[in-house]
């Protein structure tokens, strides 16, 4: 794989004031993967490479008259290439190269407002695309079964929050809660396929039309240079919105219900203590513990089937602790680590199980000067 990134941003203010901000920004993605295959006694190179070219484009305009409120206008323009082989017969015997181009162009607002000092509203809108990736056209040559001709998801999002954030003496305070709705379509879905053999593989397709409605809260406490306790809470729903089954007009008997293979109420939480001066001054010792929960969902649609309780990814709850020491302002640091310190049971996506308990340690250190 050779894989090329890179980004530039151009920010330009009128004169000396700072009311106006405009802003030009670009993305660009190249890719080119090449296999040889080992297996054979004469090592065999694939004829046709598989070549991806994203670029994102965006310009915005921010007005900020004030410190009380401002507001920002925003479009973009996407652009994708991809080249590479496809299958010109039913056994997939033989390929051709197929080339395709795409251009979408998105756009939407946001802006700001402190309706007293500490509490903060934020509300947006965004007429949004999300190109696929590399594994979604393409696969990884193993165990996922790309598609060329996926097309990107598109989607009306609106998101709205509240913060409030203050300090009492060595005490402080941050709350944010919020509020997302997004109407996809072409949403891009991650499929199981038998293969020949008794192998399965995952594919993706576009499902067409998905609803997510849900909601987060963010809670954060901190003593002066010594604590800091909180955590975040999801509850995000995201439902099948299509009335007639893909590619037919057949009653869709998952319409209303969520997605499968999405978990739709999850919350993590930490804790973090700190030792400043511990054993010579600018040194510092940290603990952290961190915690996630995911509530039990199902892999396949939770309406269709009579043992649908056979397809549940079962609630997790695992544990993380985190022992840190820094010396001298952070030119030696050594860190140990324990994941999953209680050896819970956890599942990714499919109810593929993790790994258990594992620990790690590293040490890092700073040539020179910052």
């Amino acid at each position: 794989n050779d894989n090329w990134n890179a980004a530039a941003t151009v920010n330009y203010r009128p004169g000396k004031s700072h009311t106006h901000l405009f802003t030009a920004h670009l993305l660009f993605n190249a890719f080119r993967r090449s296999n040889t295959s080992l297996l054979l006694p004469q090592r065999v190179e694939d004829p046709i490479d598989k070549v991806t070219r994203k670029g994102v484009a965006g310009f915005s305009y921010r007005l900020m008259p004030s410190e009380k409120w401002n507001a920002t206008v925003f479009a973009k323009h996407y652009s994708l290439y991809v080249g590479g082989p496809m299958a010109t017969t039913s056994n997939a015997d033989d390929y051709a190269r197929t080339n395709r181009r795409l251009n979408a162009f998105g756009y939407g607002a946001a802006g700001t407002y402190f309706i007293m000092p500490g509490l903060q509203a934020k509300l947006s809108y965004e007429k949004a695309y999300r190109l696929p990736t590399i594994d979604e056209m393409f696969g990884d040559e193993d165990l996922e079964m790309g598609d060329i001709g996926i097309e990107p998801e598109n989607s009306h999002n609106v998101n709205f929050n509240l913060s409030y954030s203050d300090k009492f003496g060595s005490h402080g305070v941050y709350v944010e809660g919020g509020v997302v709705y997004r109407d996809t379509r072409d949403y891009i879905q991650r499929n199981i396929v038998d293969l020949s053999g008794g192998k399965v593989a995952a594919t993706y397709i576009n499902y067409g039309k998905v609803l997510t409605k849900g909601y987060n809260i963010t809670v954060r406490y901190t003593l002066d240079k010594w604590l800091s306790v909180g955590g975040n809470f999801t509850d995000m729903k995201v439902i099948d919105n299509m009335k007639s089954a893909v590619g037919s007009s057949v009653p869709n008997l998952g319409y209303g219900e969520e997605m499968p293979n999405l978990p739709s109420l999850f919350a993590d939480f930490d804790a973090s203590f700190y030792w400043h001066g511990l054993f010579g001054k600018g040194n510092l010792l940290t603990l952290t513990y961190d915690g996630r929960y995911v509530r039990e969902f199902s892999y396949y649609s939770a309406k269709i089937g009579a043992n649908k309780g056979d397809y549940m990814v079962p609630d997790q709850l695992s544990h993380d602790i985190t022992l840190s020491y820094s010396i001298g302002d952070g030119r030696y640091n050594v860190s140990l680590e324990c994941r999953n310190i209680t050896d819970e049971r956890l599942y990714d996506n499919f109810s593929l199980q993790k790994a258990g308990r594992a620990f790690y340690a590293k040490v890092r250190v700073r040539l020179g000067n910052r």
